[in-house]
């Protein structure tokens, strides 16, 4: 049996009187998309952060491709393979859409001591970098720079960015806030083909259709426990999560 990629083993984390999470186990499997589901303030993005080596864990375990890595800092972390977007995308947006993933690259450069006297701009970073722009559909925006891009096309940055460094694991944070109907279809095709690839995916999203449509599996969470975990059909006939949130307003979008 091939062994989970990520595993989350009684995670918590307190900010004083605070559990923003609170003893949360899961298990991510290689190749699969699993949604991380929630209201807000359920405590998703905090998690995110606790596996991403943003935070430290009050208690609890975080085991990556078989190491373990709660404690280990960000960038040791994304070494291993794991790379992530947030909520609120921030490029480099003085510098060109290439130059945002090249920058990103750095992270397989950065512990050879070539790195003192190699260019970050050689002739095979940058092929390297075009080809995750291809793959997300924005070479043809190389040489723009990344502060004129709308929104869209910031998201699929966001993703060549964190490709660069996430050849194992991607940790997807909302990234079909404030996507047009017609963008959204395009990035959950993007997604997929990801998937396609051998990547595995960790995805926060509050569009319900989204997340139905594209998850292998969700764990929902709540007040930063876990409430419920299984199959999109499962997790939609689960009479805690429609208590908890999903009937609150009779509406498809839990936020």
């Amino acid at each position: 049996m091939n062994p989970a990629l990520l595993e989350v083993k009684d995670l918590s984390i307190h900010f004083g009187g605070l559990r923003a999470v609170d003893g949360v186990n899961f298990a991510v499997n290689r190749g699969e998309i699993l949604g991380l589901l929630g209201p807000n303030g359920a405590g998703k993005t905090v998690t995110f952060n606790l596996i991403s080596g943003v935070y430290k864990p009050t208690s609890g375990e975080i085991w990556f491709d078989g190491k373990r890595i709660n404690g280990l800092p960000s960038y040791a972390i994304a070494a291993l393979g794991l790379g992530r977007t947030f909520q609120i995308v921030k490029p480099f947006s003085t510098l060109t859409v290439l130059e945002n993933v090249l920058v990103a690259r750095g992270i397989t450069r950065y512990p050879a001591p070539s790195c003192l006297w190699t260019s970050w701009k050689s002739r095979q970073e940058a092929q390297a970098a075009m080809a995750l722009l291809d793959r997300v559909g924005l070479a043809d925006l190389a040489q723009r720079k990344a502060g004129l891009l709308p929104l869209g096309n910031l998201r699929r940055l966001e993703i060549a960015r964190a490709l660069a460094v996430g050849h194992k694991l991607l940790l997807l944070d909302e990234s079909f806030s404030g996507l047009r109907h017609e963008e959204i279809s395009q990035l959950e095709a993007l997604i997929r083909t990801i998937q396609q690839a051998g990547i595995t995916v960790l995805l926060i999203e509050h569009n319900m259709r989204v997340s139905m449509a594209l998850c292998d599996r969700i764990v929902v969470m709540e007040y930063g426990k876990k409430l419920a975990e299984g199959t999109p059909a499962v997790i939609q006939q689960d009479e805690q999560v429609i208590e908890a949130y999903l009937g609150r307003k009779g509406e498809s979008d839990a936020s």
